[in-house]
């Protein structure tokens, strides 16, 4: 059926006058009954007078088409009348919305500032836990300790499997003993959950931002799904709260970093990233000079730390704050912002304060002994900001390149610079941060991952390659084959080098072609059974049996 000439200028004079709805689009799907498939052409016709539009086939059997309109948004009643003749069904071609992303934990809608650092986009690529060496990433949380016991962490705990709990010895012989869950600083014990843990929660609090599990169906998710998490307990029972329970619990995640290290990751703990929300009020660097000397020796085993600055709205260059004012490169000191990503009462420098975090509030985990109905609650305050920047580390390194992880291995000073520039420099600057911090603004999770993807990428050219991070081979199709034609499939299209190698292993020909397209031998090889090789996908050589039917 054709549409005379006179129709299509008044279609064509009514597309453009009609008022626009909000679902309107330049993307159209079309789908015609197989029946008519002779309707194509006078089909293409019609789409082309309405908008001097372009039409492609994407399904002939099934009669589909797509159609852009190059000269004029259309509505979906324009299209729907021009080609009510044909039986087609129309509609507007809609954008995909990720889902995976989401955890399935009942409680995560109550965990807004996920939004505002953007980490669902980041768990597109990554979930935390493990990185592309296939090690085990640990977080160390410097605080009132962690309750082990909570339903929401327990499978995220890390466990010294080398050492035998509560036996009284130091089985892995690292200087600790029980050291099964962590390490107590402030009594020099195994206990990383006593009565003060209880009383305040803090660290439970703080652990829950970082690391609680994710899509577990229960609660809320940790910015890590599935991170191992080292409590290390820094006050004491004896009712003194100094310093020096942190120093301890520091130089525990030191040597168990550095144990790791040196027997290529059969001793110790991978730890990547400290918390510490913990603090002295005004007081200066000159005063503490072990205190802040230990997050350079952290550094140097490859730890970064994040550190929340005071909760009192002061400019710590001025009064003084610590650990805001240690100057190691190895911490980013954390201020805090509220859900509208401004800057809340809390400490201030534009030289020592580096980047502010949403937490204001926080939904987060509390001791399961308090309301083992509900074991959540809402926190504030930089102590839940800066766990935000931990987590981001610590899930940055789950997804980081191979190169990456070399470089922190031989020169991390060099890698914990390269990552503190990709969590300033993408920072979402607010006019309430200016001089206030260095980035001047709020944590970007996502665009952390996008500065990293991109130094990656520069670097590693197989790096888009290992991002599929699952064991996906090369295929070959057809499979048997015939004659001198086949084709490498993968999921990403790259360029591979190949080579045909028969029974006995003698090169027969090779060469250098896109994964996804049909290669053209030079000549048609005989029947038989044959080995393709690849280089080019994933980390080393990949071979696939080729068979040739004749």
């Amino acid at each position: 059926m054709r549409k005379s000439l006179l129709f299509l200028l008044i279609l064509r004079g009514f597309s453009y006058s009609m008022a626009q709805s909000p679902a309107e689009s330049n993307h159209w799907l079309i789908q015609f009954k197989p029946i008519e498939k002779q309707a194509v052409l006078p089909l293409l016709q019609v789409c082309k007078s309405i908008s001097q539009g372009n039409i492609k086939a994407i399904d002939i059997e099934f009669g589909l088409f797509e159609f852009v309109a190059t000269t004029a948004e259309l509505h979906a009643s324009v299209l729907q009348f021009a080609l009510a003749g044909y039986s087609a069904k129309v509609q507007v071609r809609h954008e995909l919305s990720r889902r995976s992303s989401i955890p399935n934990d009942s409680l995560f809608s109550e965990q807004k500032f996920f939004s505002v650092i953007q980490m669902p986009r980041c768990w597109d690529y990554g979930r935390g836990g493990i990185d592309r060496n296939g090690d085990t990433l640990v977080v160390a949380i410097v605080d009132d300790g962690m309750d082990t016991s909570h339903p929401d962490i327990m499978e995220n705990r890390w466990v010294n499997r080398a050492e035998i709990p509560w036996n009284g010895k130091d089985d892995d012989g690292n200087g600790y003993t029980d050291d099964y869950w962590g390490w107590n600083g402030g009594d020099s014990s195994a206990l990383v959950f006593n009565s003060e843990s209880l009383l305040y929660g803090h660290g439970t609090g703080v652990s829950g931002v970082i690391g609680a599990r994710g899509n577990n169906k229960i609660g809320i998710t940790g910015v890590n799904w599935d991170i191992k998490l080292m409590p290390l307990l820094c006050y004491s029972t004896n009712g003194s709260s100094g310093e020096v329970g942190v120093i301890r619990c520091m130089l525990y995640a030191f040597r168990q970093k550095k144990l790791w290290n040196k027997s290529k990751g059969v001793r110790g703990a991978n730890i990547v990233a400290l918390n510490m929300s913990v603090g002295i009020d005004k007081t200066f660097p000159n005063e503490t000079p072990i205190w802040c000397s230990l997050f350079d020796s952290l550094g140097s085993v490859g730890i970064v730390t994040a550190g929340a600055v005071t909760n009192s709205n002061i400019d710590i260059e001025v009064q003084g704050d610590i650990p805001g004012l240690c100057t190691s490169n190895a911490l980013i000191v954390v201020a805090n912002a509220n859900i509208d990503k401004q800057r809340v009462g809390s400490g201030y420098g534009n030289i020592s304060v580096d980047i502010a975090a949403p937490a204001e509030p926080v939904y987060t985990l509390m001791p399961y002994a308090l309301n083992r109905s509900l074991p959540y609650h809402f926190e504030s305050g930089t102590s839940f900001a800066a766990p935000q920047v931990t987590g981001t580390i610590a899930w940055i390194h789950s997804v980081a390149c191979k190169s990456y992880l070399s470089l922190i291995q031989s020169n991390p000073d060099s890698a914990i610079q390269l990552l503190r520039n990709w969590i300033l420099s993408s920072a979402e600057k607010n006019a309430s941060f200016t001089k206030k911090t260095v980035s001047e603004g709020v944590l970007q999770s996502y665009g952390t991952w996008q500065k990293m993807n991109s130094w990656c990428s520069s670097v590693e050219p197989n790096y888009a390659v290992e991002t599929i991070a699952s064991p996906v081979g090369p295929l070959i199709f057809p499979n048997p084959c015939r004659g001198n034609a086949f084709t490498i499939g993968y999921p990403i299209g790259i360029v591979v080098d190949w080579a045909i190698y028969d029974g006995r292993g003698r090169l027969i020909v090779q060469g250098e072609s896109p994964t996804n397209k049909q290669i053209h031998l030079p000549f048609p090889l005989p029947s038989g059974v044959f080995i393709l090789k690849t280089q080019g996908i994933g980390q080393g050589l990949q071979q696939v049996l080729m068979v040739v039917s004749g």
